[in-house]
């Protein structure tokens, strides 16, 4: 069994996709939870200790039963930490709250917010007698902090995420066996999320398309990889909000 096991949501595609590569590693452990699997992770992927979990994150059902499986597939006398990267989420719908349907609301309230509420709970909880680095990573955004027209279901999760994460931060500075509990906030990056939000109708698409044809837009990878060091930083403190 590796030394360090990495449990990843939103694989499938930009930085969840990019995060799991760099992580391939013989030390390494490597568990990509996503509707779909990445055919370039998983080619990378020949000869690493990694596994795919196929399941819909915007619905609750089957998310305990994946918990349960990627848990036993861990060997715990072996490993020196256990990471759990929140990074599933979506942007979409973009567009004016009485315009969206009730399961366009569910959806993305569950897939942004209640999701990795859920797998944070259960995380600590499996892990709480565990003698191992235990760390809970949640991606945020920049729209956490700026309210747009068209984007408040996305704005205000994301910002909810924050503050849970903040408050779950507090509660293990407290606990016996703390976990590390903090957000990264990865910046504008080149990614179909950002290409969802240019080709919608709504007031903000002029400025993320402003920000694609002025090379503002990072690169996933590089993003990827400034994302580890922040979460091997032996700086890391609990309810921190990390900005790349």
């Amino acid at each position: 069994m590796p030394d360090h096991v990495y449990i990843i949501t939103g694989a499938s595609s930009g930085l969840g996709a990019e995060l799991s590569k760099q992580l391939l590693h013989e030390d390494n452990y490597v568990l990509c939870l996503s509707r779909t699997e990445n055919d370039d992770v998983r080619r990378q992927a020949a000869g690493h200790n990694y596994s795919f979990h196929s399941i819909d994150l915007s619905h609750m059902e089957g998310l305990n039963d994946i918990m349960q499986d990627i848990f036993a597939k861990i060997e715990l006398s072996d490993i020196e930490s256990i990471t759990l990267i929140n990074n599933a989420a979506s942007v979409s719908p973009i567009k004016d709250i009485q315009d969206c349907t009730q399961e366009e609301i569910m959806a993305n309230i569950q897939l942004n917010l209640t999701t990795p509420i859920m797998l944070t709970s259960n995380f600590i909880r499996r892990t709480s007698e565990w003698n191992v680095n235990r760390r809970i990573v949640s991606i945020s955004s920049g729209s956490a902090h700026y309210p747009a027209q068209g984007m408040s279901l996305y704005c205000s999760t994301k910002s909810a995420l924050n503050m849970f994460s903040q408050c779950v931060g507090l509660e293990q500075e407290r606990s016996t066996n703390e976990v590390q509990v903090f957000v990264i906030d990865p910046g504008m990056m080149d990614t179909a999320m950002q290409k969802i939000a240019r080709n919608s109708d709504f007031e903000l698409s002029a400025f993320f398309s402003k920000q694609k044809s002025e090379g503002n837009l990072s690169d996933p990878a590089n993003v990827a990889t400034k994302i580890i060091s922040i979460i091997n930083s032996p700086l890391i403190k609990n309810g921190d909000i990390h900005r790349v």
